[in-house]
């Protein structure tokens, strides 16, 4: 999406574990926000670390991508987010993706249409004065942020114990040494069954096959990108 921006543009991944990043913003620069929507709400994880980010006076737009069920309080809490930190939110969006826990629901998506609709916002985003934020959808006080208690668990069978997983990790939530995943410090984000060459990140158990029926079912219809400029 920064491609859409023109010119020189950055990507800035908060998912990596560090200690300090240096976001090095120049005058004139428009900064993209872009997270995850977990149960309705920002990622507590990654609102702590947009919360660090000082906008003075800088263009920013907000975007959030969500499974395909409801983004609910998640983009107006990231505008709010960026407008109490100093920046100017001109612009927001809702986008679809593939759902990480139930990949049957949006599978495949974004898909090349949903690329061209993204890269068609950034463009005429960018170009956009001050928004007013009570436009966005969403509610204060936020929602309560849901309690997901499924965690991906790792299948020796299928394991070639390269370590991608422990690595990629953004909470450090899997043992280096016999890869279980530690419940406590897990977000379910799922992005050690993304890594996973092998496949042998998964999620199983009757609670999850019973669950997963039943969000496919509530969840399934086809929803499309939400813009409020």
């Amino acid at each position: 999406m920064t491609d859409a921006f023109g010119g020189q543009s950055g990507l800035i991944d908060l998912t990596h574990r560090t200690d300090k990043t240096n976001y090095d913003l120049k005058d004139g620069d428009t900064v993209l926000f872009l997270s995850p929507v977990y149960a309705g709400r920002i990622p507590e994880m990654a609102a702590k670390q947009f919360r660090e980010i000082d906008g003075h006076g800088k263009k920013a737009i907000v975007a959030v991508v969500y499974g395909n069920r409801d983004y609910d309080d998640a983009l107006l809490e990231l505008a709010d987010i960026a407008s109490t930190n100093g920046f100017e939110v001109i612009a927001a969006g809702a986008f679809i993706a593939q759902h990480c826990i139930f990949p049957k629901v949006a599978t495949g998506r974004p898909d090349k249409s949903d690329i061209d609709i993204a890269v068609d916002f950034i463009k005429k985003a960018k170009d956009s004065e001050l928004l007013d934020i009570s436009s966005i959808k969403g509610n204060r006080p936020y929602k309560k942020p849901g309690t997901v208690t499924l965690r991906p668990q790792t299948d020796e069978k299928s394991c070639h114990s390269c370590g991608v997983c422990v690595r990629e990790c953004p909470t450090g939530a899997i043992d280096p040494m016999s890869l279980s995943t530690d419940k406590d410090v897990c977000i379910t984000c799922c992005r050690c069954i993304a890594v996973c060459d092998s496949n042998a990140r998964i999620f199983k158990g009757i609670m999850y096959s019973t669950v997963s029926k039943i969000f496919c079912a509530q969840n399934s219809r086809h929803r499309e990108a939400e813009f409020f400029l």
